[in-house]
């Protein structure tokens, strides 16, 4: 088999949820040999992520004609098994928003990577950030999340907490429904430093963790910072990572660093 076909399907099985692959493989094996190209992705299941229609018709295009539809469905899954076993391993990946180079596939988009890990997840959610705006897609998918029973902490920056560095408070882009069944928490000022000009430090992470999955980047959960400035970010499966993350984030809770909100829905009323 050519290394444009090899190449395609690792794109595909790296960027697509493991729900939807299964059932795109299962589709693939319930297709004639001789079905044409057309056919195949009309059979394929639908999906909200803008890359996977592209990603999958590449599959298709380099497997037409030369393998049978079966078979492109084994593919799939011996790569998605041995991406899982590598992800286990230490897996790390390159994300990305904005413009990307002209001579190589671009890496994937942050925000798509998040609405897949959300939409996956089964245990926990937390995300840190500065700024949140018209992120409805993925209110959405965190929305669901807890619906499901999944935890969900946000760490945020306010208006007044910053003392006017952030000028709309992060937490106004959540939906009262998610508000309600999340923990949020913030940085008091009070216990900030302060620069010489008396300014406090501005809580400037950008984090999310996702069950077994850390994600850090330079990304606002904002629609600039998702559709048009360039950013940067990794991905990565690795648990001694993971828990250095989380129990550094926790022993900010614990020191009383970062307040839960009492009540979320009415800001941070915080000198």
């Amino acid at each position: 088999m050519s290394d444009e076909f090899v190449t395609a399907v690792e794109n595909l099985v790296r960027s697509a949820p493991a729900a939807w692959l299964e059932s795109a493989c299962e589709a693939l094996r319930g297709c004639p040999a001789t079905a044409i190209s057309g056919f195949v992705l009309q059979r394929l299941p639908s999906t909200n992520n803008a890359d996977l229609p592209f990603l999958a018709a590449e599959v298709v295009r380099c497997a037409a004609g030369r393998i049978s539809w079966e078979a492109v469905s084994w593919a799939l899954r011996t790569a998605a098994a041995t991406h899982r076993r590598s992800q286990g391993e230490g897996y790390v990946e390159l994300l990305w928003s904005g413009p990307s180079p002209p001579d190589r596939i671009p890496a994937r988009r942050i925000d798509q990577a998040l609405y897949d890990l959300i939409a996956d997840a089964k245990r926990e959610v937390l995300l840190v950030t500065f700024a949140a705006a018209k992120i409805r897609r993925l209110t959405d998918v965190l929305l669901a999340a807890t619906r499901r029973g999944v935890r969900t902490r946000l760490v945020l920056e306010f208006e007044q907490s910053s003392e006017g560095q952030l000028g709309y408070d992060a937490l106004k882009a959540f939906p009262p429904d998610l508000i309600d069944s999340a923990e949020v928490f913030h940085w008091p000022a009070e216990k900030r430093e302060r620069n010489q000009a008396g300014r406090p430090g501005k809580l400037h992470a950008k984090v999310a963790i996702v069950d077994d999955v850390s994600l850090v980047s330079s990304a606002n959960l904002t629609d600039d910072a998702f559709n048009r400035n360039l950013e940067i970010g990794v991905m990565l499966r690795n648990g001694e990572f993971r828990s250095a993350l989380v129990e550094y984030l926790s022993g900010l809770i614990r020191c009383g660093c970062l307040i839960r909100l009492d009540s979320p829905r009415k800001g941070a009323n915080r000198g």
